[in-house]
């Protein structure tokens, strides 16, 4: 049978189940190719490009990172300070803390920090940086320091916690000369609790490294049975001593102090007063915390996850014996009440 010229260039492929005119056929030119991957391509490059303008620290913007990151990605919080830091969204910079948790050491400083975080109008620096309170550090500059801090809005309050400034001779002076408008918030509880919860978070950190530990009457006695005013435990609840510096650089409303034993009763009543403090909006409510039956405190949560603290907070405490207790307690009466006398609140702490 004769085929004519024409047909003969008409070839079959069956994977396609069409005739391809021509000796090679249309769709099997490199052209053709190229045109049916080219939008994937593109897409693909669209996407690396995303990607590297988002998560580049060097940028012109990145995505902010939400507080919950460790709860979403399973990071340590340094980890997840670290990736955020990394993070930003357009229309964001570092800034200077505009509010400083300064103190004081055991009294729910962390605590503070992150049910604060819940308002969206607050940006907290999730490391104690010891800026202002650390010569070496301090030398560094506020340059420096600046870069250390989260990315946040306009309308936001970046917020950073060093419950050691509070004791610092240096930090007082050092903070205002930074920004004398700052504003400062101390949280205290009862002197004699503090200190008992201060010599737990040593103890517990002394047995971790196999080292002894000498029983708590041993640390705040002396062998003549008087209070060791020389370990520092009991130098740090003396509140009016180190509150004094402050006053001196500060005015008195220029400081909020919160009651830390309230914060662990009743959370919202003490957060609210700060919300206030800050001229937040009144973001945070009482359905942002609940009791926790396990852990015997309260824990976080908004709407898209709940938060507890740390193991390591609220530790349980070691016994101590009553009679101990009520001497260190009448130990702090005069420092007590000249701390009211100073902050014009009476905290009514026991007095034996």
């Amino acid at each position: 049978m004769l085929v004519s010229s024409e047909e003969s260039y008409i070839l079959w492929r069956e994977d396609l189940g069409k005739p391809q005119m021509g000796g090679r056929g249309e769709n099997s030119s490199p052209w053709s190719a190229l045109r049916r991957v080219a939008p994937l391509m593109i897409l693909a490059s669209f996407i690396v490009c995303l990607v590297l303008y988002y998560v580049s620290p060097m940028g012109a913007a990145a995505v902010y990172a939400p507080s919950a990151a460790s709860e979403t990605t399973g990071l340590d919080s340094v980890t997840t300070e670290a990736y955020r830091k990394r993070l930003r969204i357009r229309g964001t910079q570092r800034r200077l803390p505009q509010a400083l948790i300064i103190g004081v050491r055991k009294c729910g400083t962390r605590a503070l920090l992150e049910m604060l975080n819940l308002h969206p109008h607050i940006q907290k620096n999730g490391m104690e940086m010891h800026f202002f309170d650390e010569d070496d550090r301090y030398a560094n500059g506020l340059e420096w320091y600046r870069k250390k801090m989260p990315y946040s809005f306009d309308n936001q309050v970046t917020i950073e916690k060093t419950p050691s400034y509070f004791i610092s001779r240096e930090a007082p002076a050092r903070i205002r000369a930074m920004n004398a408008t700052i504003k400062l918030l101390l949280i205290v509880r009862e002197p004699a609790t503090r200190v008992v919860s201060d010599y737990t978070q040593i103890m517990e950190t002394k047995l971790r490294k196999g080292k002894q530990v000498a029983p708590f009457h041993k640390r705040i006695l002396t062998v003549d049975g008087e209070i060791n005013d020389g370990f520092k435990a009991i130098q740090i609840s003396q509140y009016a001593v180190h509150v004094l510096r402050w006053l001196r650089e500060f005015p008195r409303e220029q400081i909020h102090i919160i009651n830390g034993d309230n914060l662990i009763r009743d959370p919202y009543a003490e957060i609210n007063k700060v919300q206030q403090f800050l001229r937040l909006p009144p973001y945070i409510t009482p359905d942002n915390f609940y009791f926790n039956e396990t852990k015997g405190f309260y824990c976080m949560r908004n709407e898209t996850f709940q938060k507890c603290l740390a193991d390591a907070k609220g530790r349980p405490h070691p016994y101590v014996d009553p009679a101990v207790m009520s001497q260190l307690r009448k130990f702090f009466v005069p420092f007590n009440e000249q701390f009211y006398e100073m902050v014009g609140h009476d905290f009514g702490w026991p007095t034996s």
